[in-house]
């Protein structure tokens, strides 16, 4: 099951050549531990210090992050409902952003082949 949802990621490796402008992030189904936690640190900074040990324990990675919702969340130790509700939005948005560039993939390339 291959599910394509992307955004940007600042860890991929960037070749020496600016040419390439029209390269994709990362899928985020592919981030590792270690792209997650940077994404928890930078879209949930306030709580990233309570939570990193967390993600990192439960080895949370892109694939698993997409799948998570307010009770995962709660069975994973995160206690407060507020904390989860703002952590829980973060992951919608990035769900949200991550269709949005498959759509246009998709609208990009269904305009190549007319």
């Amino acid at each position: 099951m291959t599910n394509k949802n992307s955004v940007s990621s600042t860890s991929s490796a960037k070749d020496d050549s600016s040419a390439n402008t029209n390269a994709r992030p990362k899928l985020v189904f592919f981030w590792t531990n270690a792209e997650v936690l940077k994404w928890l640190r930078r879209h949930c900074e306030e709580y990233h210090t309570l939570y990193a040990s967390l993600f990192l324990e439960n080895d949370i990675t892109g694939r698993s992050l997409l799948k998570m919702n307010d009770s995962t969340l709660e069975r994973m130790g995160i206690k407060e409902k507020a904390h989860r509700a703002v952590i829980c939005t973060e992951i919608l948005k990035l769900k949200l952003k991550s269709d949005i560039l498959e759509l246009k993939d998709l609208q990009k390339k269904k305009g190549e082949t007319l």
